[in-house]
C-alpha cells in the first residue's frame, strides 16, 4: 500500500493548528531563522506546541532550515536543528550542503528543498544518493519530467507543489531580486520583482508590452492528481507560508477531499499517512479565498497563458452586473444584478478596473430590490453601469471558516476493561489504543464488598467513553471478563481510571520515526554539474562542492550572467517565438530604472535575463 501526505503550510502556531484540524498530514513551518520565508518565523516554545498537537494524528512537522547560510550563522544552524530535535520536529527541509554535515537529531529527516532546483534525473540521483529522504521538485516540471525522474530514481520520496504562488524564474536559480534590491530570494527575503510593472521593448526601442509581465497566476493541480500520483508523487504540497488561515483551512481541506476521494477509488492501493477522522461543515471552495487565478499548464509542458499581466492581487469572482450607479453626498448606491448561485452580503468586498489599476470597495449594507442587489457604499464610487463586478472579499464564507465547528478531527481509541481479584482485593486495568497500536494504561485497586450494589456495567462503560479532550472519542469498551458483582468500588474511581488512562496515552505520543538517524554517506556521490558561485557562501560549503569537483569554471557564460531563468518567455508570450519563424535578439525589458536583456535558450525553451 502506497502512502500519499498532502503537505499544508503554516506560518504560525495557529494556522499550524487549524491546518491539521482541516486534515493535512504534514505540515510545514519556518523556526527562528533561516527558513525561505523570513517573515513568517517562529519560536521553539510555539514549535514545541504544534509538534505534540501534529503527533497526536501522526501528522509530521517539516521545519523549514532552507536558506543559504554565511559561515558564522552555522554554529545557529546546530542549535536550531538541535531545539528542533527536542520539540518533535520529523524533518527539516535545507538547500545548503553545510546542513548535511551538521549533527541531525534522531527522528529527524533531511528533505531537499525546491532551492536546490532538483530538474534533472541526475540533480535526483546526487540527493537520493546522499540520503535524503524526500526532494521538493522544482515547480515548472511537467507530468512527463516527473514520471522520468520517479523511474530514474524510485527510492527517494517525491514531493510536488499542487497550490499556490509559483515563481517565473527557475526554482532556487533567481537572482534578480538581489540585484535590484540587495534582498536575496536565496535568503528568505525575495522582494518580488516579478510582481511589478514592467515594459518590453524591441531592437528599435519600441514598446512592445507593458504590465505585470512576468506576475504567474497561481498553480491548482486539483484536477491532476491522479496524474500526479501515477508519475510517482507521494507529498502534495499546499504554497503558502506567509498566507493567512483562512486561505491554509480553505486549500487543505480541498485537497483532503479530492485525495480522500482517490484513495477511496484505489482498491487498496493508497492510503493516508497521517490517521484521524477528519470532518468539515464547509464547501471547500479554492476561488473563494486569495488567488491570481489559476493554472496547471506547467504540468503538461504548456508554456503559455501562465501570466496575469493585468494585477497581482486577487481580483475575485464575477458575481454579476451593475444596472446602475446612484451618488449622493459622500455616499454611493449600486443596483447589482447577481449571477445565479451568488448572495450579496454586508462587509462583502469587490474589485474592477479603473484605468487599467484593480481597485474596489466593500459593501456597507446589501439588501434585496425586486431580484437585484442594492449595494450601499460609504464614499464616492466611480463606477460605470454594465460593469462585471467581481468579489475578493466573501463574508459568509470566511464567516463559514471562523465557525466553531468549520473543521473538526479527532482519533478514535478502543477501550478494555480488565478484572484481577484474589478473593476481595480487585483491580481494574483500563487499556486504551489506536488505530496506530498507540495505547495508554491506568489500574485501580480497591477491596470489593460482598453483599454491596456493584456498578452497572453500562454505567461503567458510559464513563468510560467520556474524553475530556476534544481530539479523542472512545468507540467503544470491551469488559475482558464477567465478575460483574465485584465492581463495588464507588464511580469516582471509575473517572479517576479513565482520566489517567487517556493521559498515558497521551504522555507517550511522539516522533513520527523516533528511531530514524540521518548519516551523511562516505565516499560522498558524484555532483553532475557545474555549481554557481553565488550559491556558496560558506567554507563549508565551498569544501563539500570541492570534494565533489564542483565549480564554477565550467559553468555556461550565459547561467553565469542570468540574473533570473525562466520558463515564461516574453518573446514567446508577446512576439514571435523562433520556433515559429520568427526572431529573438534585441529585446529589452526594463523593470523601473533597470535594463535588461533578454536572451533566449530556444532548444531548452528558456528565457535568461542578463543586466545591462
Amino acid at each position: 500500500m502506497r502512502s500519499i501526505e498532502l503537505l499544508a503550510p503554516a506560518k504560525d502556531k495557529e494556522t499550524a493548528i487549524a491546518a491539521v484540524l482541516a486534515g493535512c498530514d504534514a505540515l510545514f513551518i519556518g523556526g527562528p531563522a533561516f527558513g525561505a520565508r523570513f517573515d513568517a518565523a517562529n519560536s521553539f516554545t510555539d514549535l514545541k506546541e504544534i509538534c505534540a498537537f501534529a503527533h497526536r494524528f501522526n501528522v509530521k512537522v517539516h521545519l523549514t532550515l532552507n536558506t543559504l547560510l554565511y559561515d558564522e550563522e552555522l554554529n545557529k544552524a546546530q542549535e536550531i536543528l538541535n531545539e528542533a530535535g527536542k520539540c518533535g520536529v520529523d524533518a527539516v527541509i535545507f538547500q545548503d550542503p553545510a546542513v548535511l554535515q551538521l549533527d541531525i537529531p534522531q527522528g529527524v529527516e533531511l528533505h531537499a528543498s525546491t532551492q536546490c532546483d532538483i530538474s534533472t534525473k541526475e540533480k535526483l540521483k546526487f540527493y537520493e544518493n546522499l540520503s535524503v529522504s524526500q526532494a521538493v521538485l522544482a515547480r515548472e516540471l511537467s507530468l512527463k519530467e516527473i514520471r522520468a525522474l520517479h523511474d530514474y530514481c524510485p527510492k527517494i520520496r517525491l514531493e510536488a507543489f499542487v497550490a499556490g504562488a509559483l515563481c517565473v524564474g527557475q526554482s532556487g536559480i533567481c537572482y534578480i531580486s538581489e540585484f535590484m534590491t540587495g534582498r536575496s530570494a536565496n535568503r528568505g527575503q525575495c522582494a518580488h520583482i516579478c510582481r511589478l510593472p514592467m515594459d518590453l521593448y524591441d531592437k528599435e526601442n519600441k514598446p512592445v508590452a507593458h504590465g505585470h509581465l512576468l506576475s504567474m497566476k497561481d498553480n491548482f493541480a486539483g484536477n491532476d492528481l491522479k496524474d500526479l500520483i501515477d508519475a510517482g508523487v507521494s507529498s502534495f504540497k499546499i504554497e503558502g507560508r506567509l498566507k493567512d488561515r483562512d486561505y491554509v483551512v480553505n486549500m487543505t481541506a480541498k485537497f483532503r477531499e479530492l485525495l480522500d476521494k482517490l484513495i477511496a477509488s484505489s482498491d487498496g492501493t493508497l492510503c493516508r499517512s497521517s490517521s484521524g477522522i477528519c470532518k468539515r461543515n464547509f464547501i471547500p471552495d479554492e476561488r473563494r479565498t486569495f488567488n491570481r487565478g489559476f493554472t496547471d499548464n506547467l504540468l503538461y509542458g504548456n508554456n503559455d497563458d501562465l501570466v496575469n499581466i493585468k494585477s497581482p492581487k486577487f481580483e475575485g469572482m464575477p458575481i454579476g452586473k451593475v444596472i446602475s450607479v446612484n451618488s449622493k453626498g459622500q455616499n454611493t448606491k449600486l443596483l447589482v444584478k447577481p449571477f445565479k448561485n451568488f448572495k450579496i452580503v454586508n462587509g462583502d468586498g469587490f474589485t474592477y478596473f479603473k484605468n487599467g489599476e484593480l481597485t474596489g470597495f466593500r459593501c456597507n449594507k446589501a439588501s434585496d430590490s425586486n431580484g437585484n442587489v442594492l449595494i450601499e457604499v460609504h464614499g464616492k464610487a466611480d463606477i460605470p453601469t454594465n460593469l462585471v463586478l467581481k468579489r475578493n472579499i466573501d463574508t459568509a464564507f470566511i464567516k463559514s471558516l471562523h465557525a466553531k465547528d468549520a473543521v473538526e478531527r479527532y482519533m478514535k481509541l478502543k477501550g478494555k476493561l480488565y478484572l484481577e481479584n484474589k478473593g476481595e482485593n480487585c483491580k481494574l486495568i483500563l487499556c486504551y489504543a489506536d488505530e496506530l497500536e498507540r495505547s495508554g494504561k491506568a489500574e485501580c485497586s480497591f477491596k470489593s464488598v460482598l453483599g454491596s450494589m456493584a456498578l452497572d456495567p453500562k454505567n461503567i462503560s458510559d464513563k468510560l467513553k467520556k474524553c475530556a479532550d476534544p481530539y479523542l472519542k472512545v468507540e467503544s469498551i470491551d469488559f475482558v471478563f464477567d465478575d460483574f458483582n465485584l465492581l463495588t468500588l464507588p464511580i469516582s474511581a471509575v473517572n479517576e481510571l479513565r482520566r489517567q488512562a487517556q493521559n498515558d496515552y497521551l504522555s507517550k505520543i511522539g516522533k513520527v520515526n523516533p528511531d530514524y538517524k540521518f548519516t551523511l554517506p562516505h565516499p560522498l556521490p558524484r555532483y553532475p554539474y557545474a555549481i554557481d558561485e553565488r550559491l556558496v557562501l560558506n567554507n563549508r560549503a565551498k569544501a563539500f562542492y570541492s570534494q565533489l569537483s564542483a565549480n564554477d569554471s565550467k559553468l555556461k557564460n550565459i547561467v553565469k550572467q542570468s540574473v533570473m531563468t525562466s520558463r515564461n518567455c516574453l518573446i514567446r508570450n508577446h512576439c514571435l517565438c523562433s520556433k515559429d519563424g520568427g526572431k529573438t535578439s534585441g529585446y529589452t525589458l526594463v523593470i523601473g530604472k533597470h535594463r535588461f536583456k533578454i536572451v533566449c535558450d530556444c532548444v531548452a525553451c528558456k528565457m535568461h535575463l542578463i543586466a545591462l
